[in-house]
């Protein structure tokens, strides 16, 4: 045996017998910990000098999707069960033909731009339920207005406003607020969010962003928006930021390194999605759940 794999596994043998005194309720928080000093090591090796990664194009979660393979499903509007139903009705499918009047089908990606109706119950009910109250709560790529909505009702949240570019989108949302009258509380803005840098710096207490950039935008302006929520939110240290998926998912996705961008922005809160919570939620809706993710700007 060589010196170095002898010396490799004396690290394995410690490394397992490190881990072996740990508990369920520490294993958690040593594995956060051992993949974010790993990407920091890997970082501080390669002498990654800027927060730039170079993108080769090998992650890009989303590249195969295209508007004949991919339906937009509404996670706030319909759960899995309501999916399930519409396709034993026969009013939508599951999969499409991949050649024309044949039987050769593939399974469609289904995306959908809210959070679900779990995932908003965790957010308020558990990831934030003591940090709401009085709070100014900015939603970034607003949509539908589900964040706003549910944050009205069961929140006692100072104010809610709504970020969102699609005019048609706003437009929605407004009548909804002004229909239900949460006009009292509930405000929703047409705009890029980089022409509103005091949003971010001065007046939110909390930044909720979910799957907001990546099918929208190409990495270059996806970046360009990362770098300015990055620039703006440093600004109001103990602002918190909300992620679905996480932060880093996000922008790994945006080909940035996430090591480096957060390196002295944010600290992740550490949220328990298994704590019973809810009542017969099965491992489908704990994944569900587990997409939401907690951030402290430093």
């Amino acid at each position: 045996m060589s010196v170095e794999q002898d010396k490799l596994d004396i690290c394995k043998e410690k490394f397992v017998n490190l881990i072996s005194e740990l508990d369920d309720s520490q294993f958690h928080e040593f594995q956060h910990f051992v993949t974010s000093a790993m990407e920091e090591y890997h970082s501080q090796v390669h002498n990654e000098d800027t927060e730039m990664e170079e993108h080769d194009g090998s992650f890009q979660p989303f590249k195969d999707y295209s508007e004949e393979n991919t339906v937009h499903v509404d996670g706030f509007l319909f759960t899995e069960e309501d999916v399930d139903d519409m396709v034993e009705e026969g009013k939508m499918s599951r999969n499409y033909c991949l050649d024309c009047k044949s039987k050769k089908v593939t399974p469609l990606n289904f995306i959908s731009h809210s959070a679900s109706v779990l995932q908003l119950q965790f957010l308020y009910q558990v990831a934030l339920a003591s940090s709401v109250k009085d709070k100014v709560i900015v939603d970034i790529g607003s949509r539908l207005g589900a964040v706003l909505y549910t944050g009205y009702l069961f929140t006692k949240a100072r104010k809610l406003i709504g970020v969102e570019i699609n005019e048609w989108f706003s437009n929605l949302q407004r009548e909804t607020v002004k229909k239900y009258k949460m006009e009292d509380r509930v405000q929703v803005i047409c705009k890029d969010i980089q022409a509103m840098p005091e949003l971010l710096n001065k007046e939110a207490d909390i930044v909720i962003m979910n799957n907001v950039f990546q099918f929208f935008n190409g990495l270059e302006i996806q970046q360009q928006i990362w770098k300015f929520i990055r620039t703006e939110t440093k600004k109001k240290p103990g602002l918190l930021l909300v992620t679905l998926p996480s932060l880093q998912e996000q922008l790994k996705s945006a080909g940035l390194s996430a090591s480096k961008l957060m390196k002295g922005w944010v600290k992740e809160v550490k949220l328990t999605y298994d704590e019973g919570w809810f009542q017969e939620i099965n491992e489908d809706e704990l994944e569900e759940i587990k997409q939401v993710h907690l951030y402290k700007v430093l």
